[in-house]
C-alpha cells in the first residue's frame, strides 16, 4: 500500500464534500445552529409553564373531624398543603352532594363488596366529568376518634376513596398531590387521637432517619456529566459518520465518478483507505462540534430557567460545567469509536445502490449500536472483566469511570477494553477492504422491485445449494419464529409438559423453516441439508471428538459464569431442569428431550441448510463463525449462547470436513448427553469406576472434571481434530453453487489455440 495514493485520494474526497453545501451545513452548520435555537425555544416556552390550580371535589366532607380541619372554605388547610408542596388547590361542593352520598351508602349496604366497588366507580366517574373537576374525594362513614380506634370495624370503617382519571395527567398529578395531604391529614389525627388518650405522640417516632449526601459537589457533577457525554459522543460518531460514507459510495454511483476513481493506479485497498479517513474526519467533527454547542447552549439554558423557577431542583444544582478532565478523556476516546462507526458505515454503505437507499441503511446499524450504547446507562451496570469485552459497552463503562474520576476501579481493565475496541476497529477496517474489491458489491446496478419477478428470479437461479442471503434469511427467522413461539409457552409443570413444549419449539421454530426453505429455494434439498452418509470411522471420530472436548467447554463455562454471574433467567432454568430430571420417567427419556432432539433439530438447521449457504462466501473459517453466531444467538440466555457459539464452530468444522450431518448430530448428542451425565447421582456412587477417574465432587456438591485426564482428553481432541483436517475433499460441486473464478491466462491461451 502506497501511503502517497491513500493521501491523494483522502485530499480528493474531502475537497469534494468541502463542495457540497449540504454536507457542509449537514456536519458543520446544523450542530453550531441546532442547539441554540433548541435552548432559546425552550427558553420562550418555559415562559408559559406555570402552576395550574387543582380542582378537587370532595363528597361527605361533613364526615370529617371538626378539628384539626382538613378544608377551611374553599382550600385546604395550609397545614397539610406542605406535604404536597402545591397551594393552589380548589375544593369545590355541590348542592346534590348528599343525594350522591345518600345513594353510595344505599350501595354500601346492599351491595355485595365486588359490585359496590364497580357501581360507585362507574357513578363518581360520570359525576367527576360533568362537574368538570380533576379528582374526588368520596368520604364514607363518620370519621372520629372512636372509629379510629376500633380495630374490628372491618368493612364497616370510615372510608376516603379518591376517584381519578389516568388518561389525563392533570388528574393523576392531582391524584399524587392530594395523597401526599391526606397521608400528612390522617397521620395529624393518628396523633391527635394519642394526645386524647394522654400517649405522648413522641412515642410514635422509635428513631429519625437523616440522610446526608457526602458526595463531593464536584464529583456530583462528574457523575451527572458521566451518563451524558460519552452517550451524546456515540450518536453522533455514528451520525456524522454514516452521511458522508453514503455519499462517498452510493452518491459516487449515482453521479458514475466511481469507475474514473477505480480505474485509476491506486489500489482498491488504497481507495478504501482514503475514504475512510476522510469518513472517521467528518465524524470527530461532527462529534466535537455537537459536543460544544450542546454543552455550552445547555449551561446556560439550564442556569436561565433555574433562575426563572426561582427553586433549583437537585438535578439542576448537580448539573453544572463538566469537568475539563472529561473533555481529554472523550477526545481521546474519539479516534478510536470514530474509526469503528466510520468503518462499519462505510461498508453497510457499499451495498448501496442510490443514495435514497443508503439513507435506509442508517436505522439498522441504530438499532444494533442503541442497545450497546444504553447498557452502560443502567443504574446496575457496572465495569468489570464481562462487561469490558462487550464492545461499545466498554467503552463507555470506561470513560463513565473516568470522567468521575474511579481511575483505581477503571485501570484494570483498561487492557480488556482497548484490546476488544482495537479488535473491533481492524475487523471494521478489514471489512471496507474486502467491500471494496468485491466487484459485485461495488458494481451493482439500481433497479426496481418486483415481488413477481424477485420470485420467478428464485426459482429461475436456485441451485444445489442456497445463495448467503438465503442462508441469513433463515437464521433470522429461526431468532424470530423462535421468540413468538416462546412467548406463548407457559411454565412447565411436569416432564411431559416440558417435553411437549420443547418439541414444539424445535420443530416449528429451527427444523420447520430450514426444510421449508430447502425443498422451495434449492434444487437438492438433501444436499443443502447435508443428508448424506458417512463411514463409520467418521461417525466414531465424531463421538469421540465430543467427549475429548467436554472438559474444555466445562472449563469454558466455568469462566464464563465467572465473568457473566447468572443471573434470574438462568437460575429458573435451572430451577426447571431440576423438576424435569425429579419428574422424568426414566434417563432414557431425558436424553431424548434434552440431548437427542436438539440435536437432530439444530443440527438440520444451521449445520444443515445456514452453513451449506454461507460456504458460498468462499471463505470456511467466514461460513463457520457466521453459522456459530446465529447458532448462539437462537439460545437466549446469555451465558448458554457464548458456550454454544465454541460448540458451533467445532461442530461447523466438522461439517466442512465431513460434508455430512451425521457426524455433527453424533457430536451434539454425546455432548448433550454428557451435560446431562454431570449432575448425575449414580456417577459417583462408586458402580462405575471410570466415572470415579473422571470426575470430582466439589465443595458446593458440584460435579468438575479430574484435571489430569481433563488435559490429556483436550489433547486427543486437538489430535482428532488434525485427523479431520486431513480427510479427503469433497467434490467441488458439494462445497458451493458459485462459478469458480475467471483464469484469465488459461482464457487466453485457449482462445488462441482456437
Amino acid at each position: 500500500m502506497k501511503w502517497r495514493n491513500v493521501k491523494l485520494i483522502l485530499t480528493r474526497e474531502l475537497r469534494d464534500q468541502l463542495r457540497d453545501r449540504r454536507t457542509l451545513f449537514t456536519i458543520l452548520v446544523m450542530p453550531l445552529l441546532l442547539y441554540p435555537l433548541l435552548g432559546a425555544a425552550l427558553l420562550q416556552v418555559s415562559q408559559f409553564s406555570r402552576e395550574h390550580p387543582t380542582r378537587v371535589w370532595l363528597v361527605g366532607g361533613e364526615n370529617l373531624p371538626e378539628q384539626p380541619p382538613l378544608v377551611q372554605g374553599s382550600k385546604i388547610n395550609k397545614y397539610f398543603l406542605k406535604a404536597s408542596g402545591k397551594p393552589n388547590i380548589e375544593v369545590v361542593r355541590w348542592q346534590d352532594d348528599k343525594k350522591i352520598l345518600a345513594i353510595i351508602d344505599d350501595l354500601l349496604s346492599s351491595e355485595t363488596i365486588a359490585q359496590r366497588g364497580q357501581i360507585i366507580r362507574q357513578l363518581m366517574q360520570q359525576e367527576l366529568e360533568l362537574r368538570n373537576s380533576d379528582v374526588a374525594v368520596l368520604v364514607t362513614g363518620k370519621i372520629s376518634v372512636e372509629s379510629l380506634a376500633n380495630e374490628d370495624a372491618g368493612e364497616s370503617a370510615p372510608q376516603v376513596m379518591v376517584f381519578s382519571n389516568s388518561t389525563k395527567d392533570k388528574s393523576t398529578i392531582a391524584a399524587d398531590r392530594l395523597g401526599q395531604i391526606l397521608a400528612k391529614y390522617k397521620q395529624t389525627l393518628l396523633v391527635k387521637n394519642l394526645v386524647d388518650k394522654e400517649v405522648k405522640a413522641t412515642s410514635l417516632d422509635s428513631f429519625h432517619v437523616v440522610h446526608s449526601d457526602v458526595a463531593d459537589e464536584k464529583w456530583k457533577q462528574a457523575a451527572t456529566w458521566s451518563k451524558i457525554l460519552p452517550f451524546v459522543v456515540m450518536i453522533w460518531c455514528l451520525t456524522g459518520a454514516f452521511y458522508p460514507a453514503v455519499d462517498l459510495c452510493a452518491g459516487e454511483k449515482e453521479r458514475g465518478t466511481f469507475e474514473t476513481l477505480l480505474s485509476s493506479p491506486a489500489l482498491r485497498s488504497e481507495i478504501a483507505i482514503g475514504k475512510l479517513l476522510t469518513v472517521i474526519i467528518f465524524s470527530i467533527t461532527t462529534s466535537l462540534l455537537n459536543l460544544l454547542s450542546m454543552g455550552f447552549t445547555g449551561i446556560f439554558v439550564v442556569s436561565r430557567i433555574s433562575a426563572q423557577m426561582a427553586t433549583q431542583s437537585s438535578a439542576v444544582a448537580a448539573l453544572g460545567m463538566p469537568p475539563i478532565s472529561s473533555l481529554l478523556w472523550l477526545i481521546l476516546a474519539l479516534v478510536p469509536i470514530s474509526a469503528l462507526f466510520s468503518a462499519v458505515a462505510l461498508a453497510a454503505a457499499s451495498f448501496a445502490k442510490s443514495s435514497k437507499e443508503g439513507q435506509y441503511y442508517l436505522v439498522p446499524l441504530m438499532m444494533i449500536s442503541m442497545p450497546l450504547m444504553m447498557l452502560p446507562m443502567l443504574p446496575a451496570a457496572k465495569l468489570d472483566l464481562g462487561s469490558s469485552l462487550i464492545p461499545v459497552s466498554g467503552l463507555m463503562l470506561m470513560l463513565r469511570g473516568l470522567i468521575e474520576g474511579r481511575y483505581g476501579d477503571v485501570l484494570p481493565y483498561a487492557g480488556p477494553v482497548v484490546g476488544v475496541t482495537l479488535l473491533c476497529c481492524w475487523l471494521a477496517i478489514r471489512w471496507v477492504v474486502v467491500q471494496f474489491s468485491r466487484e459485485s458489491v461495488i458494481f451493482v446496478p439500481s433497479e426496481r422491485f418486483s415481488v413477481e419477478v424477485w420470485l420467478k428470479q428464485i426459482m429461475r437461479e436456485r441451485g444445489d445449494l442456497p445463495f448467503v442471503s438465503q442462508a441469513i434469511l433463515c437464521g433470522v427467522l429461526i431468532l424470530v419464529i423462535k421468540f413468538f413461539v416462546s412467548l406463548g409457552a407457559s411454565v412447565p409443570t411436569s416432564f411431559l409438559h416440558f417435553s411437549r413444549q420443547t418439541l414444539i419449539l424445535l420443530v416449528s421454530a429451527v427444523a420447520v423453516p430450514a426444510v421449508l426453505m430447502a425443498m422451495f429455494l434449492t434444487r437438492s434439498p438433501l444436499k443443502s441439508l447435508r443428508l448424506r452418509t458417512c463411514s463409520i470411522p467418521v461417525a466414531c471420530a465424531a463421538v469421540l471428538l465430543a467427549i475429548c472436548f467436554h472438559p474444555s467447554v466445562a472449563w469454558l463455562s466455568h469462566i464464563v459464569l465467572k465473568m457473566y454471574p447468572p443471573g434470574g433467567d438462568l437460575a429458573f432454568a435451572e430451577q426447571i431442569m431440576n423438576m424435569v430430571m425429579t419428574d422424568a420417567p426414566g434417563f432414557w427419556a431425558v436424553l431424548l428431550v434434552l440431548a437427542l432432539a436438539p440435536a437432530v433439530f439444530e443440527e438440520l438447521a444451521f449445520r444443515g441448510f445456514v452453513l451449506s449457504g454461507l460456504q458460498n462466501l468462499r471463505n470456511d473459517a467466514q461460513a463457520i463463525l457466521l453459522s456459530a453466531l446465529l447458532f448462539g444467538a437462537a439460545h437466549s440466555i446469555l451465558q448458554q449462547s457464548i458456550i454454544t457459539f465454541f460448540v458451533g464452530c467445532i461442530l461447523g468444522y466438522v461439517a466442512i470436513k465431513t460434508n455430512s450431518l451425521i457426524p455433527c448430530i453424533l457430536y451434539h448428542f454425546t455432548h448433550n448427553s454428557l451435560s446431562t451425565c454431570m449432575p448425575m447421582e449414580w456417577m459417583h456412587n462408586g458402580s462405575m469406576p471410570v466415572f470415579q477417574m473422571l470426575y470430582e465432587r466439589t465443595a458446593d456438591g458440584g460435579t468438575v472434571y479430574s484435571t489430569v485426564p481433563a488435559i490429556l482428553m483436550t489433547l486427543v481432541g486437538v489430535a482428532l481434530l488434525l485427523w479431520f483436517w486431513n480427510l479427503p475433499k469433497w467434490e467441488s460441486e458439494d462445497k458451493a453453487t458459485a462459478l469458480p473464478p475467471l483464469d484469465m491466462k488459461s482464457f487466453v491461451t485457449k482462445s488462441q489455440e482456437a
